[in-house]
This record gives structure tokens, sequence and C-alpha cells, in this order.
């Protein structure tokens, strides 16, 4: 009786985690997409929506100071919805939050290493996640770019259930709120009103903040998987077992940085080899935009879930085509990159520096 008690008094809260979880991710989406409209007149007068160069630097830099990339594309689809992003850049957005999302796997790995781990095997999770994600996705953008630009964008979700924003009207009541409120308090702080752009970043600032509480509340609200132990490992030397894990696990928990964070020590003690987290990350790589599809559904715009769902297929016929077909030499060339990068101070310092001043060159000159 007290085990079941226990076991009621856990799913209660975890619904609480989940229903207040699931209404702020809406608030902050709502608040993000009404504070991009606001900068949206401003911006489009300076020289038009950004670029697809610089929305991948944008949206590359935004995740490794958000250390996670799930805001970032939530973002990505509320800019496209307010007109400040095409679709294109859209998508390159899309990419750049999965890249920029590898540096919080680099700073796992670091901590783990300043608290007794070693340091090449503590790094190996963000090296493979990098890596994994950048020979994936950028072809993978490739063809998303041409998909996009020969196939009409309502292509895809021709048949998703478009209406699902009508439960959205208390919730961008309570946004509109939020806006006066910030107007207000802007307005007394500087003592005259605020200009429309102040009040539309402000509002998109405090939106980007809110879906990452949003974000590490649904977290509580899904129990975390039971990893296998290592002799549970199979065998064989197949992709595919791990490959499913990475598309559930991920599914599950609606984070990379989570999923992949989880085996940063069982990576660095040897449990698991880093071959086995290639097709993981390819998996998780494919189903860490459940969340963002989500929300370009709860918008309301067609063309924004077509380039979420643009975005997982082609992600996931590159992935599945290497896996099928090409996936030992694959290893093979991956495996000469880690040594290299890992062994070598003066590469790996490179390697980081590079990390962060090539976002930021997209930046400056895309």
């Amino acid at each position: 009786m007290r085990r079941w008690e226990g076991f009621r008094r856990l799913g209660i809260r975890r619904g609480i985690w989940g229903a207040g979880g699931l209404f702020f991710f809406l608030l902050a989406l709502v608040m993000m997409r009404d504070g991009a409209s606001r900068l949206a007149p401003p911006l489009l007068s300076s020289g038009g929506p950004l670029s697809p160069g610089r929305s991948l630097g944008l949206g590359w830099l935004m995740a490794c100071l958000a250390l996670s990339g799930s805001p970032v594309a939530a973002a990505a689809v509320s800019m496209q919805d307010a007109h400040l992003l095409s679709p294109a850049a859209a998508l390159t957005m899309l990419t750049g939050s999965r890249l920029g999302a590898s540096f919080v796997l680099f700073l796992i790995g670091w901590s783990y290493a300043l608290r007794g781990g070693h340091r090449r095997d503590s790094l190996t999770a963000g090296f493979v996640t990098f890596w994994v994600t950048a020979t994936t996705y950028f072809p993978a953008t490739a063809l998303g770019l041409l998909l996009l630009a020969y196939t009409p964008i309502r292509w895809v979700p021709v048949r998703l259930p478009m209406d699902l924003p009508s439960p959205l009207s208390p919730v961008r009541a309570l946004a509109a709120a939020v806006e006066q409120a910030l107007q207000g308090g802007l307005g007394r702080l500087a003592g005259r009103p605020v200009p429309e752009e102040v009040v539309g970043g402000s509002l998109f600032l405090l939106g980007f903040f809110l879906i990452g509480l949003a974000l590490q509340a649904l977290d509580r609200a899904i129990p975390l998987p039971v990893l296998r132990s290592p002799g549970d490992d199979p065998p064989d030397d197949s992709p595919w077992p791990m490959f499913r894990v990475g598309l559930a696990v991920t599914a599950l928990t609606m984070s990379v940085s989570v999923s992949i964070g989880l085996l940063v020590p069982s990576v660095a003690r040897g449990w698991i080899r880093r071959e086995r987290l290639i097709p993981y990350v390819m998996g998780a790589n494919i189903s860490t935009f459940v969340d963002t599809l989500f929300a370009a559904l709860m918008l309301g715009n067609p063309a924004a879930a077509g380039v979420v769902l643009t975005e997982i297929l082609s992600v996931g016929w590159i992935s599945l085509g290497i896996l099928a077909l090409g996936y030992a030499s694959y290893c093979r060339l991956l495996a000469a990159v880690f040594e290299g990068g890992l062994r070598h101070p003066l590469l790996l310092g490179f390697f980081l520096a590079a990390f962060l001043g090539v976002p930021l060159l997209l930046l400056a000159l895309g």
C-alpha cells in the first residue's frame, strides 16, 4: 500500500511538472513570436531578413550561450512566424542550433575531467557529437535547401492538424499582459516611452529564458531512461541497436544535451565504446526536433512545420544512408579525426577556438 501511495505521489508530481512545463513552453513561444514581430519592422528596414549564412552563425552562437539547442530551435520557428527568417534561413538556424548544442557536452566533459576523469576520455562525447552532427547536418542542410527551393513548403504538413493552436487563447492573453507590464516597467525605468524594438527585444529575451526553464520542467516530468549495463551491450558491431536507443531516448527527453550527457561518465570509463556513440548521436540528432515540430504546430504555421519536417527528413536520409552503406569507413574517418584532435593539445585548442570563432565569422560575413 505504501509503495502504491509512493507511485501515486510521484505521478502527481510528474503531472504537475509536465502541465507547468507545457504551459510555460507555450507562453514562452508566444512571447518570442510577439517580441520578434515588434523587432521585424526596424530589422527589415535596415537590410531585410537574415541570410542563411548569418542565421547559421546566429543559431550556432545562441546554442553555445544557452548551453542547449532546443530553445534556439524554438526561437527559429518563432522568428520565421514573425517573418524575420525566410524558410531557408530558418532551416540553417536549426542546423546551427544543433552544432552549438555540442558545446555543453564539452563543458560536461571538462567538469568530469577536473573531478579526476581522464581528459581524453571525458571529452570524447563532445567530439563525437560535434563531428557526427557536422558531417550529417551539413549535407542534410544542402539537401533540405534543395527541397525547399524546388518543392512547395506546404507539401509535408498538408495532413497535419493545423487547428491545434485554438487552446492558445488564454496563453496569448497572458503574453499580451506580460508585454504591457514590460512596456510600462521599461517606460517608468527610462522616464519616457521606450521604442518598439526595445520592448520587442526584451520580450523575446524573456521568452527565450522562460523556454529554457520550461524545458527543464518537462525534463522533470519525464522519467529518465534506465541505461543498459556494459554486460548487456550486444557483442556484434551493428549500429542499429544504439541508433534506435538514441532515437527513443532523445524523443522522450527532448534534448540531445540530456540524452548524450547521461552517457559522458559511461564513455569516459570505457563502459560504452566510442564507436557505439556514433549511431546513438545519429538517432538523437533526428528525434531532437520533436519539441520544435510541436512548437511550429502550436503556432499554426504550416510553413514552419514544413521546414522542421524537411530538416528531420533530410537528416534522417543522410544518417540512414551512412549507417546502411558506409558505416565502417565513416567510423574509421571519424576515429582518425578524434585521435588527432584529442592527442595534441595544440590541435585541441585550435578546434575549440574555431568552434566559437566560426559562428562569429558567419555573423560578420554572412
